[in-house]
């Protein structure tokens, strides 16, 4: 059985693995409030989890997965752990250069929380302008929402923070992580008397059919971290949205490998 996780492999099978079409997967998790009946590390877990899937994949090397992001509006509610967006940008650079160095031309974020969008961004368009390599990122949240949208396979019908879809995930990877007797409905707060309807932790926010940016201190959001109905979670739902999520990804990353270099950089 070959190896495909690079924190298994010998320096020598590491060389020896790598050509000019391989794609180092780097997973991306957080460490953060996910609700009373989730871990701290449900983004993690997932990102973790999908990457598992990925081992047998040709031309594909598995990264040392990073469990903390930039969670910084949840750093009220303990237990969060976050970076800075700087120091995170800094990490992901730095950690890209070195595999970079060692022949890696194609890498791709798996990326399981969306506060290290910013981050991953600004990493890669710099590493693409020094390197000329080519930089994806696959939002493992936006596939689980775009794959199951429709299907009938999850009755909240969309993806919601610490609802269905990360319950489900969750109770399939690591069910003895889930306090099942904490499993309760809640939802995000809106400001009392206003036309302002909030949809999530990020701020997005409806106001007269457009969606826009309210800021506001995560406690005015939630008390508990729960902004779905966590309710009809099962372990087999999450297998099921797992292996959606897998197939897309190897056929993401077996189209990724077929791109050509276009800009050598020395």
């Amino acid at each position: 059985m070959k190896k495909s996780n690079v924190l298994e492999m010998t320096w020598e099978e590491f060389r020896d693995a790598v050509d000019s079409k391989t794609v180092m997967v780097i997973p991306m998790g957080s460490t953060e409030l996910e609700g009373p009946h989730l871990p701290l590390g449900v983004d993690t877990i997932v990102a973790e989890g999908v990457s598992r899937t990925l081992a047998e994949e040709e031309g594909v090397l598995i990264g040392p997965l990073l469990p903390i992001g930039y969670s910084k509006w949840f750093n009220p509610f303990p237990g969060t752990i976050s970076l800075e967006q700087e120091t995170l940008t800094r990490v992901l650079h730095e950690y890209c250069t070195c595999l970079i160095n060692h022949g890696i031309r194609r890498l791709v974020f798996l990326n399981s929380h969306r506060g290290n969008n910013s981050s991953i961004e600004t990493a890669a368009r710099s590493l693409i302008m020094e390197h000329g390599v080519r930089i994806g990122m696959l939002s493992v949240w936006k596939l689980t929402n775009d794959l199951t949208a429709g299907s009938g396979l999850i009755k909240e019908g969309k993806l919601a923070h610490a609802g269905e879809i990360m319950t489900s995930l969750i109770l399939a990877l690591k069910p003895g992580a889930v306090v099942t007797g904490k499993l309760k409905p809640d939802s995000v707060k809106s400001p009392e008397g206003s036309n302002f309807k909030v949809k999530n932790s990020l701020g997005e926010t409806e106001f007269r059919d457009s969606i826009q940016i309210f800021y506001q201190d995560i406690r005015d959001v939630t008390d508990t971290g729960t902004m779905g109905d966590p309710t009809a979670a099962s372990a087999e739902k999450g297998e099921k949205i797992l292996n959606l999520v897998s197939d897309y990804v190897k056929a993401f990353l077996q189209e990724f490998r077929s791109l050509p270099i276009e800009r050598e950089t020395e």
